[in-house]
């Protein structure tokens, strides 16, 4: 191994200074820093201010200091149907109603994965993956499938917001060193030779922890409520004493098992094939976290079809990359990187894969898209969940060249998809991935 002399930090800094962009570039970014000082005004002037297709509906939501941006974006998206269903001037779905038992799911999920893998050895890469990703906020479209089918929706007056539900982040380590602890304690009554039901029986006295941990902190889930709202025709709308699943079936009324995930992922979809994570989920026996991979002309055209036919789409991308927060902005030409630090950036789709820099790391939801005279996207108009701070209230702008590259899912109801792709999602032919593959 070569280590760094004093003679080349010498020749570096000499070529450093030597060049006059260079200069300018860190009297600018060493003040500004790099967002501001990379931004090409000439981009910032192409931005649209009405799209050709663009669904209104209700306020911005905000998960602040969470990680729950998948359960925000799917309530976003069917709270659409809550509203129009009953012509609503705003709705609300709660979140804190589904996180909680998200998190209830998650931590049997994780105890039952400790049980299947009882005489793995605690350096094993299973063991080290499941102890590593100990149930985080975070989730799969399908994790919310399975919510709600097993326990419904309910309005957001009826299970409000918490302290510990706005910020996650003091609650989780609490909860994820208890876990690791339950984890610990059935690998040891295992090595000491308890019988797997009395392995069990402990799991449930660890569940019953877990749910009063969450109970203090989230609150106990609402199990009956009163639904009233009026309508902009000034109609009254009450059901008293309804359940989750009966709201859900009467007001929302959405077949969830109707809809496909399509991934354009390492792949970039040049094979028509379905994948599947068996050691992913929630909810045991829920609905299985799988994709049908595709490529990203595809995604484009079912989001655009969905989108025409007056349905929002909730997508996965990676929000990280050239994101303009407060101006809400996604354009992958918005940053002139390559000229303020004078290098180009050449990875490709395969090659963002293949090195760990692509991560499906935001889910957000659809709500517009302007297209040309041909019918093809130029923008996308986005709903995020940062509050209206973030953004035109709220509201994201998408190149479509931002889309190529960072979109990586969306979710498509099955009328909107060729029967091509449907008889693959379908069928039986399935690759599983391991636990510790990317999830595109």
């Amino acid at each position: 191994m070569s280590k760094i002399d004093f003679e080349d930090l010498e020749q570096f800094s000499e070529e450093f200074n030597s060049d006059r962009a260079n200069v300018i570039a860190a009297n600018s970014s060493v003040q500004l820093g790099i967002l501001e000082s990379a931004v090409d005004y000439k981009a910032a002037r192409l931005l649209p201010d009405t799209f050709s297709i663009n669904l209104e509906q209700g306020s911005i939501t905000n998960q602040k200091s969470s990680g729950r941006c998948w359960l925000f974006s799917a309530l976003n998206t069917f709270r659409y149907e809550l509203i129009h269903n009953f012509n609503l001037a705003d709705a609300e779905l709660s979140q804190n109603y589904l996180f909680f038992y998200d998190k209830l799911e998650k931590a049997n999920f994780f105890l039952e994965e400790i049980l299947a893998h009882l005489d793995e050895p605690s350096d094993s890469r299973m063991l080290m993956t499941l102890m590593r990703g100990v149930r985080s906020d975070g989730g799969e479209w399908e994790m919310f499938v399975s919510l709600v089918k097993k326990y419904g929706l309910v309005p957001q007056s009826a299970q409000p917001e918490t302290v510990s539900t706005d910020d996650s982040r003091a609650m989780a380590p609490v909860v994820v060193e208890k876990l690791r602890e339950f984890a610990r304690d059935l690998r040891r009554g295992h090595a000491t030779g308890k019988t797997i039901s009395e392995l069990r029986a402990e799991k449930e006295d660890m569940l019953r922890t877990v749910y009063k941990m969450y109970c203090i902190c989230y609150g106990e889930p609402v199990k009956t409520f009163d639904f009233k709202a009026r309508s902009k025709k000034g109609e009254f709308i009450c059901a008293r004493n309804i359940t989750p699943l009966e709201f859900f079936r009467t007001y929302v009324d959405v077949d969830l098992d109707e809809y496909v995930d399509l991934v354009c992922g390492s792949s970039g979809g040049s094979e028509l094939k379905k994948f599947r994570f068996p050691d992913e989920g929630n909810v045991i026996g829920g609905k299985d976290v799988s994709y049908v991979s595709v490529p990203v002309k595809t995604l484009k055209r079912a989001a655009i079809a969905q989108l025409k036919d007056g349905e929002p789409v909730w997508f996965g991308c990676d929000v990280g990359e050239r994101c303009w927060r407060e101006g809400g902005i996604l354009d992958d030409t918005l940053y002139g990187y390559e000229s303020l630090f004078s290098t180009p950036f050449q990875m490709e789709r395969r090659d963002r894969f293949d090195y760990r820099q692509a991560s499906m790391s935001h889910a957000m939801t659809f709500k517009g898209v302007d297209l040309n005279v041909q019918g093809d996207p130029l923008w996308w108009r986005v709903e995020n969940s940062w509050g209206e701070d973030a953004g035109k209230k709220g509201m994201f702008i998408m190149s479509d060249g931002w889309f190529e590259k960072y979109t990586y899912q969306v979710i498509i109801h099955r009328r909107y998809l060729p029967e091509n792709i449907l008889q693959v999602y379908d069928g039986d032919e399935v690759t599983d991935l391991k636990k510790w593959q990317p999830h595109i």
